[in-house]
């Protein structure tokens, strides 16, 4: 859980902010670049810093994108501050937002907010109290909702989609298993799809802004990740913006080796991490399991006939990887097994994944 947490203040949301993206349909194409333009109206409730007697005075609201910069005081009006800040260019802009009592700083918070022509989108956004020192210091527990994940979406190819979807692998164990979870899933995939496919496809950014999930899981193309590293980070980044705008929570699918070049792994588990680590998101590191066992003496076949895709054993042990990564509950618990795996291959995949988290 520690893990699934990573990305998520620490400190309670203190505020929601609405944001709605409009724009007029386009009548001339002399008149395209202005009414392409985005609106972002900015509604903030203050009760949550009255409630502990702090008097927002002052609110300013500053985005950025690339060399432009728009700064704009709010409104204070009772307990809301509000303002609606035009002229926006569609794209990503980076939303500061800071409150004042008198000439102290006294909440802060910021996003990236990505701008869609005749679109409209929600965003949460999390303000950090600031730290107040004078003659008394205030100091602020907070109760921290550390709620489990219950909406996942999988985005990927036909790694993901054999033996009859990963994401439905994954829910039947996780509802199997004696923790009683309830979760849902979906996916998106083709055979062969690259993050850069999933990233031009208008339907997979209206299924990631508009489906309130928790967690969003990335899967590259087999290779991609080693054959042209770049290409993969750079979509990666251009997805997990998005997801961050949902408020989701991006986590990646770390694919396997080919069964015939195992030092394969290398390669994809360093570009996965990257990944992660440039990105604070989360990495399922399924493909360096599937090494592990590969290299155990056993006579379990993780792969199709071709090398390459998973057998049912193989997407059997991926959903395992995920739930103990996603929930880190005792696979013993689980309880499915798909027609076709024994019950001694079970238990041994279930081990595997828990001696690979016990390191």
């Amino acid at each position: 859980m520690h893990r699934i947490m990573r990305k998520l203040n620490i400190l309670i949301s203190l505020i929601l902010i609405l944001f709605t993206f409009a724009c007029a349909d386009k009548t001339t194409s002399t008149q395209a670049s202005e009414q392409d333009q985005g609106q972002i109206p900015i509604a903030i409730s203050l009760v949550p810093l009255e409630e502990i007697d702090i008097t927002v005075t002052q609110a300013i609201a500053t985005l950025t994108k690339d060399n432009d910069e728009i700064s704009q005081a709010l409104t204070i009006n009772q307990n809301t501050a509000f303002a609606t800040i035009n002229n926006l260019s569609p794209g990503i802009w980076h939303l500061e937002v800071e409150l004042f009592s008198n000439e102290y700083a006294v909440a802060f918070g910021e996003t990236d907010v990505e701008v869609f022509p005749g679109q409209t989108s929600e965003v949460n956004l999390t303000l950090r109290l600031n730290d107040i020192t004078g003659s008394i210091e205030i100091l602020v527990d907070w109760e921290i909702n550390q709620t489990q994940p219950e909406r996942f979406l999988f985005i990927g190819n036909s790694y993901t989609y054999y033996n009859d979807g990963l994401e439905y692998m994954f829910r039947n164990i996780a509802q199997s298993s004696s923790e009683e979870l309830t979760i849902e899933v979906q996916s998106i995939t083709g055979g062969g799809l690259t993050l850069q496919n999933h990233f031009q496809n208008h339907a997979t950014h209206s299924m990631i802004l508009n489906g309130n999930w928790d967690m969003v899981i990335l899967q590259e193309q087999s290779q991609m990740p080693i054959l042209d590293t770049q290409s993969f980070l750079t979509y990666a980044s251009k997805l997990d913006s998005l997801i961050d705008i949902s408020g989701a929570q991006t986590c990646f699918f770390m694919t396997w080796a080919r069964e015939y070049d195992q030092s394969q792994i290398n390669g994809l588990a360093s570009a996965y991490l990257q990944a992660g680590q440039e990105l604070d998101a989360i990495v399922v590191p399924v493909g360096q399991i599937f090494n592990y066992v590969y290299e155990d003496d056993n006579q379990i076949n993780l792969y199709m006939g071709d090398g390459s895709h998973p057998s049912l054993h193989g997407s059997y042990l991926a959903g395992l990887t995920f739930y103990k990564e996603f929930f880190n509950y005792d696979l013993s618990d689980v309880l499915y097994i798909p027609t076709g795996i024994s019950i001694n291959e079970a238990n041994y995949l279930k081990e595997s994944v828990e001696n690979w988290y016990s390191f």
